[in-house]
């Protein structure tokens, strides 16, 4: 189709875009009565120039519609991808961090260990020493910090006990008591790790589904306004 002349043919790929050119379609009987009847209508007919100026306003209108668009979309998934990633680095340190209380939770349970070992037990008959040792393993092993407290305030007390009646000494007493408290700790800030963990993985799910929800249109904006931009600099340069 041409309008004025050749230089108003629309390239081959701008077929299958969205533009359209609003125009007066006259039906004429022959060239020579189509002033005369544009004249008659009270209709102008437009310009190649204005033409080609409305193309070129039009994908300016939706280049800034897109552009607007994307840019919000784009700062909204890179904060997901930002806070993804800082939730797996978060992960990461958990575990290292995880790791390193168990190992000083069971540290803390060998020294007593090695106290009552070193101090007490040659003062008690092999079944009592046989028991406390028992209750040593229960608390070292992997039990909830509630069940552990419980087996803490019985082993201490039972421990008490055996202190005064051998006449040992209140410090072993401090000295055990302090490294026990050592060791809930450390299950403590396991657990407190363990909570957060879940709730980090919660949060980090529904950012990865943001992300899938709106890389789609993420992706459709982009190509739209690649589109756009093509189309615009081939217009004007049409105008020049």
């Amino acid at each position: 189709m041409v309008y004025g002349n050749s230089r108003l043919k629309f390239p081959g790929w701008l077929s299958g875009s969205r533009i359209k050119i609003k125009y007066i379609k006259i039906k004429l009987q022959n060239r020579d009565t189509v002033s005369g009847n544009i004249e008659e209508a009270g209709v102008r007919m437009l310009t190649e120039e204005e033409l080609i100026s409305g193309v070129v306003e039009k994908h300016r209108r939706f280049l800034e519609e897109y552009r607007k668009e994307f840019e919000e979309l784009d700062s909204k998934i890179n904060q997901f991808e930002e806070d993804a990633k800082n939730a797996r680095i978060s992960r990461t340190q958990m575990a290292e961090r995880k790791e390193v209380l168990k190992e000083k939770r069971q540290q803390y349970y060998h020294q007593v260990e090695g106290l009552l070992e070193k101090e007490l037990f040659p003062k008690l008959d092999p079944i009592t020493a046989d028991k406390i040792m028992e209750d040593i393993k229960k608390l070292k092993g992997q039990i909830e910090s509630d069940e552990e407290q419980k087996l803490i305030d019985s082993f201490m007390e039972n421990l008490q006990e055996r202190i005064r009646e051998k006449e040992v000494g209140e410090s072993l007493l401090q000295q055990t008591k302090a490294r026990v408290e050592e060791a809930r700790n450390s299950n403590l800030e396991l657990k407190e790790i363990t909570e957060s963990e879940k709730q980090l993985e919660e949060d980090n799910g529904s950012k990865n589904s943001e992300i899938s929800k709106n890389k789609p249109q993420h992706k459709w904006l982009s190509s739209k306004i690649k589109s756009h931009e093509e189309a615009l600099s081939y217009w004007e340069k049409q105008k020049t």
